[in-house]
């Protein structure tokens, strides 16, 4: 298990410290986990090792919640982690597929209907 390499035996004994318990955090996360790839997860490990030496303190102890808010770009953390800096911007996704023209037209609808709120 990748967090008994980050934060070690002790930390991980401390947070879960029987087996009953470490069965209960899996049956919690669990089916959030598994909808990610090895991949994901090994990038995001690789993700928590850089928040620890920039000195984050939400990642001093386990913490599956701040893992899995990394894998998902959530939540505020340093750097340009969960700004989703490193995509390409594309306007175009911001609105429906449609020409410009329309995405106009549907731009100046929607203004004139919050206009027509006052």
């Amino acid at each position: 298990m990748r967090l008994f390499n980050v934060y070690g035996a002790t930390k991980m004994q401390t947070r879960w410290p029987d087996e009953e318990s470490l069965t209960l955090a899996r049956r919690e996360f669990g089916r959030q986990i598994a909808k990610y790839s090895r991949d994901e997860i090994n990038d995001t490990f690789d993700l928590v090792h850089k928040e620890r030496r920039s000195s984050n303190s939400r990642f001093e102890w386990p913490d599956i919640d701040a893992i899995i808010g990394l894998l998902t770009n959530e939540g505020v953390f340093t750097g340009s982690a969960g700004s989703l800096a490193h995509k390409i911007y594309k306007p175009e996704n911001l609105l429906e597929y449609g020409t410009k023209a329309e995405r106009r037209e549907k731009g100046k609808a929607a203004c004139a209907d919050i206009l027509a709120m006052f």
